[in-house]
């Protein structure tokens, strides 16, 4: 059979430049979509490179064909199509899109445009730094059974990619596309947008780890008013687009029922990519789940307001309780697995000595990032910052009661490396839900079987932890 001229030049265009974006998290008809696409490529013959384009990038699409009136700055992407999306000069808006996995859409927000509400996350200074901390910081994959107990192993840190700034982005474009189907006017939506946005802004460098270098100082929920005043945020966003920093912080300490529906994005959000990339990684019911349910995250399309506007419900219960029981694993396989977090503690160890010392300040690590955090303790501490961290052999035994771990190191001499009392965390069965015309807690909608599991799956994270290096 004779070939081509460009056969050759093409076979190399699409297996080198164009690797199979699909996988763990995609729409489950997107793959069909995508190798159709590829079909057609290696099929092309003539000059009509129109064709050639949409086979090897996608269908094009304009962002216009792509829009909402009732929310214009928030463009949903079906993730079921093979789609080239482009702007309106015909250029591929790229990583701008906002990637939601397990969900039917994916999002567009230009952050470049000075009139949109969402330029506010992507020019200050506040916003930049959370780009630079990472959303799970020290927390490492689960260890397969198969690896030999006894054999050291070194991570990279940090193991995960996504950030707190994605993380941000993602919960205030909920937010806005939320309000705006449940009616809500664009003035009205505005102050819950940015902060929904900002809950996170006055996270510490480091993350979670270095909250617990001072507890009572360090919640991003107890510095945000002073991080929005800090940068003339609130003074701002008062004036501009009608925020009430008052409000805005019951909102963000879950207050009302805008802090309710706060709660529930950001819940969605954080459990959409921490299960992305903690079920590539690793197999177990995280993985499981969302296979089985691979649009796990379009709940947040059930969120609907009470008509009184005084509460949220969610209007199918059952993959609301898909969504808390894929939380609830993701806490059980890595958020409050022991192994996962025996170097989470890594980076609070270094910190609290400097911090007691004035060193490292409080305004320092809601103000700076990462990578800055880094370069203070390779200052101060050369020898235990490297680009990867070794698990010394450390093992872990939990407890019923601090008193039986008391006991149990008096009396085989275990020297601690540290503690810690894992309290559990919420199962959300008290969310509301309709069924059947009424609105009810989940707990009341769904089997007894499910509620049992789900309850199981949150005591068996429950209890008091030591950590301590093997003999």
């Amino acid at each position: 059979m004779h070939m081509h001229p460009i056969d050759s030049d093409l076979e190399r265009v699409l297996s080198f430049n164009m690797p199979a974006p699909f996988g763990f998290g995609q729409h489950p008809d997107f793959e069909a979509k995508y190798r159709a696409a590829r079909a057609q490529a290696h099929k092309w013959r003539g000059d009509d490179f129109k064709k050639l384009d949409e086979a090897i990038m996608g269908k094009e699409v304009s962002l216009s064909n792509l829009a909402d009136s009732r929310h214009p700055e928030v463009h949903l992407i079906p993730r079921n199509d093979f789609l080239y999306v482009v702007d309106g000069w015909g250029d591929a808006i790229g990583f701008e899109r906002t990637a939601f996995p397990f969900s039917s859409t994916d999002f567009y927000v230009d952050i470049d445009d000075e009139k949109s509400l969402f330029y506010e996350f992507g020019h200050s200074e506040a916003f930049f730094r959370l780009g630079k901390i990472n959303q799970l910081g020290y927390l490492v994959p689960p260890r397969p059974e198969e690896w030999d107990k006894e054999i050291n192993i070194s991570y990279l840190v940090p193991q995960f990619p996504h950030t707190r700034w994605i993380h941000s982005l993602l919960v205030a474009i909920l937010m806005e596309v939320i309000l705006a189907r449940n009616g809500f006017a664009k003035e009205e939506r505005n102050p819950m947008v940015l902060a929904a946005g900002s809950h996170d802004v006055a996270i510490p460098a480091g993350g979670d780890s270095i909250k617990r270098v001072d507890p009572k100082n360090l919640h991003e929920e107890d510095n945000f008013s002073w991080v929005l005043e800090r940068y003339g945020l609130a003074k701002k966003w008062a004036k501009q687009f009608g925020f009430s920093l008052t409000l805005a912080k019951e909102w963000v300490r879950g207050k009302g029922v805008f802090g309710r529906l706060l709660d529930a994005i950001d819940k969605i959000c954080y459990t959409a990519l921490d299960c992305l990339y903690l079920g590539t990684i690793q197999p177990g019911q995280v993985r499981n789940l969302c296979l089985k349910y691979p649009l796990i995250m379009d709940v947040w399309q059930d969120i609907r307001f009470t008509p009184d506007k005084n509460n949220i419900f969610f209007d199918r219960p059952e993959r609301l309780y898909r969504l808390l029981l894929l939380r609830a694993y993701e806490y059980q396989e890595l958020l409050f697995n022991p192994y996962c977090r025996s170097i989470d503690i890594f980076l609070k160890k270094l910190v609290k000595p400097l911090y007691k010392k004035g060193v490292i300040t409080k305004e320092q690590l809601i103000t700076n990032d990462d990578q800055w955090l880094m370069g203070v303790l390779k200052e101060h501490c050369p020898k235990e910052i490297e680009h990867y961290i070794e698990l010394e052999k450390l093992t872990w035994r939990k407890f019923d009661t601090a008193e039986e771990r008391r006991k149990y190191c008096k009396k085989f001499k275990v020297k601690a490396d540290h503690t810690e009392h894992i309290a559990g965390f919420d199962t959300g069965l008290d969310w509301l839900t309709l069924k059947r015309g009424e609105i009810m807690p989940l707990r009341q909608a769904i089997s007894r079987a499910k509620v049992k599991l789900l309850e199981e799956v949150v005591a068996s994270t429950v209890g008091y932890y030591v950590y301590y290096k093997r003999p």
